[in-house]
């Protein structure tokens, strides 16, 4: 349980953009939404927790995932190299976290081959995981400096989740 919490701690911000995207892709979710009352959201800051600054990268991250044509099955494998990952520090069951990712990443690798053969859909989704951390530093950081200055809420579990990880 003591591992499982700290993957989670580690990659929450990441599988909430990649989410966001697949959920755009695959659903037509909207950037922005009206609520009930009137009043504007906008979903594409929420996903980038709170930096819409990102938003070209954002959509530059998404033009690429439509041209490899993610997938549902791609989506998932993706979602859970970003939860498995052998680097988070403090790992009671390593090599148990390795062998998942390292099978997660083979059936990745074996589904591309089989249904996308005549591109390298494998190496360049691989290579599409730091571009979304890279979204996500940046929000995490964003929203860690709001709440350091009092400028957003305190008991949350977003807030929670964001203290575990800077610790």
């Amino acid at each position: 349980v003591d591992d499982q919490m700290k993957l989670l701690q580690h990659a929450w911000s990441d599988m909430l953009v990649l989410d966001h995207i697949h959920q755009r892709m695959h659903v037509g979710l909207p950037d922005e939404t009206t609520l009930p009352n009137g009043q504007k959201f906008d979903l594409l800051s929420l996903a980038l927790l709170g930096v819409p600054a990102c938003s070209d990268a954002m959509h530059r991250v998404t033009a690429r995932l439509q041209e490899l044509k993610l997938d549902t099955n791609d989506y998932i494998c993706l979602k859970f190299l970003l939860l498995l990952n052998p680097e988070v520090r403090g790992l009671t069951n390593y090599k148990l976290v390795q062998e998942a990712h390292e099978q997660t990443k083979q059936a990745l690798h074996s589904y591309s081959q089989s249904f996308y053969p005549n591109m390298d859909k494998y190496q360049q989704l691989l290579a599409l995981a730091p571009e979304i951390r890279a979204l996500t530093t940046r929000g995490e950081d964003f929203l860690y400096f709001k709440h350091m200055n009092g400028q957003a809420p305190t008991q949350t579990l977003l807030m929670e989740m964001l203290h575990a990880k800077k610790k």
